[in-house]
C-alpha cells in the first residue's frame, strides 16, 4: 500500500505544479512584453554583421513622414519594398517613410530563425477545413507554398541569391515513432485525394530501409514524408532587400536604436514617441510581431511571445561534403554531395508540437556564382571581379542549424509552459541547449562519424570572442509570436485593438506641412502584419505586401498577387473569439 501511495502523492504534486505553472504563464501572456532589449543572445546567422547593422542610429528623426513602420524583419522589409515599389512610377511625391527598429537591423526574430522557408501543408489541411471549408484552406495553404518561389525571386531580383543562399531544398519529415508516423500518413492520405493537383504534387513517403540509409539516417527514423521547401539565410536576405532600398529610394530611411515607446493622436495626425525624438504620422504599420502587444494592448492574450532555441553546430564529418554519399532518387548511383541541399523536421516521439528542425548553411568552398555588391563595398567602376571575389560572401563552413527543443523530443510540457510568455531573448536554458547539443548524432546514428573540427576563420568570430570549439558553435534564442487562433493578423488595427482613436482623413492632410502635402493613400490608420506562430518564412512576405496594398488602396487583383486568405484579416469578431487558452487545450489534446 506505501507505494500506492506514493504514486498518488506524486501525481497529485505534478498536477499541482501545473497549475501553478499555469497560473505563473496566464500572468506572463496578460502583460506587455516589453521592448526588446540591446542585451540579446547573439545569433550565428548575424556574424559578420550587415553593413546596415547600425544605419540611422546617430541621424537625426524626421519630424513628418507619411508612413512609419516599426521593424526592421522581414514583415518591415516586404512592406517598405511593396510600398516603395508600386509607388515608384506614379506622378507626384512618392510617400516619405521611417523604418523604426529598437535594436540593430533585423535583430528580431527573422535574424534569429532556422533558416527554414518549410511550409506546414499536409497535416494541417484536416483542421483549417474544418474551421474555415475546403476552398479557404487549399487558398491558405497555396499562400504558403508561394512563399518558397517568392522569397528566391525576391532574393534573385535584388541581386541577393548567393549571399541570402536562397535556394530549393530536399525537404523531409523524419518520423521515430510508428504512431505519429501512421497518423501522418493518414493525414496525407486524405489531403492529397482532396487537394488540387498544383498544391499536392510533391509530396510523398519513404518507408524502405535502404532509402532511409541512403539519406544518412539513424535506425530509429522509421519513415519519411518529402514535402516542398527551400532554405533562405533570412538575414542575409532582409538586410540585403533593406540596403539595396535604401541605396535606390531617398525617401525611405531606416533609424536603427531607435524604439517606439508610445504613439499618440495629436491633433488629427500620429505622434510616434522614442527616446530620440517624435515622428508625424498619418499611417503606422506594426511589425513587430511577438512584441505588437506592447503598442496594442487589444492583442494581448491574441499574439504571444514565445521563446525558442536555435544552434549552430559542426556536423559529423561522416556527413561531411568531403566524403559525397548517395542521394535518396540518384538512381544512376553517382556519389553526389548533399551539403546545403536538405531541410528535416524531426519528430522523436508521439506528440504533433514535439519536434525540431534542422537546415545547413552552404559550404563556402562550394562553387558559387560572384557575389552581389553590398552596400557598402558596390563596385561601380566596371571592374572585373577577381577570382579571389568569386566565392560566397559569408564564412560558413556548412554548419547544421539546429533548432527547437521546446518539449525536450515531447517528453516535457513544463519545458514548453515556461517558455510561453517569455520576451527576453537574452539568455538560453540550460536544459533545452543539453538536449539541442545531443540530439544531432542520435538522428544520424552510425553515420555521424566523427565529430567535426573545421576551423573558423577571425571574419566569421562574434566581435570581441570566438565561437564553441566543440560540435555547438552557438547556442541563442529568438522570440516567436503564437497566434491564439494559429493563424496570423493582417490590416487595419481596429481601435478598440489600440485603444486610439484614428484621425480623421481630412484633418490629417490639413496637419502636415503645406510644402509637403500627403500622398494619397487609404485613410489614416494603424496596420499590422504579425502572429505567424513561428512560420514566419510562409507568411510574412506576402502578408507585408497585402499590408502595403491596404495602405495605397489597391487590389491584389491590380497588382496580379495573390488575394491574402480572409481568416487572416484583424477584425473586432475575431479579437473577440480568439482565445489562447483553446490553441493550450489543442496542444493538450
Amino acid at each position: 500500500m506505501g507505494s500506492v501511495f506514493s504514486t498518488v502523492r506524486i501525481v497529485l504534486k505534478t498536477f499541482k505544479e501545473m497549475m501553478q505553472e499555469y497560473d505563473a504563464v496566464s500572468k506572463r501572456i496578460s502583460q506587455s512584453p516589453g521592448i526588446p532589449q540591446l542585451n540579446a543572445s547573439i545569433p550565428y546567422w548575424t556574424i559578420p554583421n550587415s553593413p546596415i547593422t547600425h544605419e540611422g542610429s546617430n541621424s537625426e528623426l524626421p519630424l513628418e513622414v507619411d508612413i512609419v513602420i516599426l521593424g526592421s524583419g522581414i514583415t518591415g522589409a516586404s512592406v517598405a519594398k511593396a510600398l516603395l515599389e508600386y509607388t515608384s512610377s506614379t506622378d507626384g511625391r512618392p510617400p516619405r517613410i521611417a523604418m523604426l527598429e529598437a535594436r540593430d537591423a533585423c535583430s528580431g526574430a527573422t535574424g534569429r530563425n532556422g533558416g527554414h522557408a518549410s511550409p506546414i501543408i499536409y497535416n494541417e489541411y484536416a483542421v483549417l477545413k474544418k474551421e474555415y471549408g475546403a476552398a479557404t484552406a487549399i487558398q491558405i495553404l497555396r499562400f504558403r507554398i508561394a512563399h518558397i518561389t517568392g522569397l528566391i525571386t525576391a532574393a534573385r531580383d535584388a541581386n541577393i541569391l548567393d549571399e541570402s543562399q536562397a535556394r530549393i531544398v530536399d525537404d523531409f519529415d523524419a518520423f521515430l515513432h510508428p504512431q505519429l508516423f501512421e497518423k501522418y500518413k493518414r493525414l496525407l492520405d486524405v489531403f492529397l485525394k482532396e487537394a488540387p493537383e498544383d498544391v499536392a504534387e510533391t509530396f510523398d513517403v519513404v518507408e524502405e530501409r535502404n532509402a532511409i540509409e541512403k539519406l544518412q539516417l539513424a535506425s530509429s527514423v522509421i519513415g519519411l514524408i518529402i514535402k516542398p521547401g527551400a532554405s533562405i539565410h533570412s538575414y542575409r536576405f532582409v538586410t540585403g532587400v533593406l540596403a539595396r532600398l535604401l541605396d535606390k529610394y531617398s525617401n525611405f530611411q531606416l533609424f536603427t536604436r531607435t524604439p517606439c515607446t508610445n504613439i499618440t493622436v495629436d491633433r488629427g495626425i500620429y505622434v510616434v514617441s522614442t527616446p530620440r525624438g517624435q515622428i508625424r504620422a498619418r499611417h503606422v504599420i506594426h511589425a513587430t510581431n511577438a512584441w505588437s502587444s506592447h503598442l496594442l494592448p487589444g492583442l494581448r492574450r491574441k499574439i504571444v511571445p514565445v521563446r525558442a532555441h536555435m544552434s549552430a553546430q559542426r556536423p559529423g564529418q561522416g556527413l561531411s561534403r568531403q566524403k559525397p554519399i548517395y542521394t535518396c532518387d540518384n538512381s544512376s548511383g553517382l556519389s553526389v554531395p548533399w551539403a546545403g541541399s536538405r531541410a528535416f523536421v524531426f519528430y522523436p516521439g508521439t506528440e504533433d508540437h514535439g519536434y525540431e528542425y534542422l537546415t545547413q548553411l552552404l559550404p563556402a568552398a562550394l562553387p558559387q556564382n560572384p557575389p552581389s555588391p553590398s552596400r557598402s563595398t558596390s563596385n561601380n567602376s566596371g571592374d572585373t571581379l577577381t577570382d579571389d571575389t568569386k566565392r560566397l560572401p559569408l564564412p560558413t563552413a556548412g554548419e547544421f542549424m539546429f533548432g527547437g527543443g521546446a518539449m525536450l523530443g515531447g517528453q516535457s510540457e513544463t519545458a514548453l509552459m515556461n517558455a510561453l510568455g517569455v520576451a527576453d531573448d537574452s539568455d538560453t536554458d540550460f536544459v533545452i541547449e543539453s538536449y539541442l547539443g545531443g540530439a544531432l548524432e542520435r538522428y544520424f546514428g552510425k553515420h555521424w562519424g566523427e565529430e567535426g573540427n573545421e576551423p573558423d576563420t577571425e571574419e566569421s568570430n562574434p566581435p570581441g570572442g570566438e565561437w564553441g570549439k566543440g560540435r555547438v558553435k552557438a547556442f541563442w534564442t529568438g522570440i516567436i509570436g503564437i497566434s491564439a487562433d494559429s493563424v496570423p493578423w493582417v490590416g487595419r488595427v481596429p481601435s478598440s485593438v489600440s485603444g486610439r482613436q484614428e484621425p480623421k482623413s481630412s484633418t490629417s492632410e490639413t496637419m502636415l506641412s503645406s510644402e509637403t502635402k500627403a500622398y494619397p493613400t487609404a485613410s489614416p490608420g494603424e496596420w499590422i502584419s504579425a502572429g505567424y506562430s513561428g512560420e514566419g518564412m510562409v507568411h510574412a512576405w506576402l502578408c507585408g505586401r497585402a499590408v502595403a496594398r491596404m495602405v495605397l488602396g489597391i487590389s491584389a487583383k491590380h497588382k496580379g498577387e495573390l488575394d491574402l486568405p480572409e481568416p487572416f484579416l484583424i477584425t473586432e469578431q475575431r479579437v473577440k473569439k480568439a482565445k489562447i487558452e483553446d490553441l493550450l487545450d489543442r496542444v493538450g489534446e
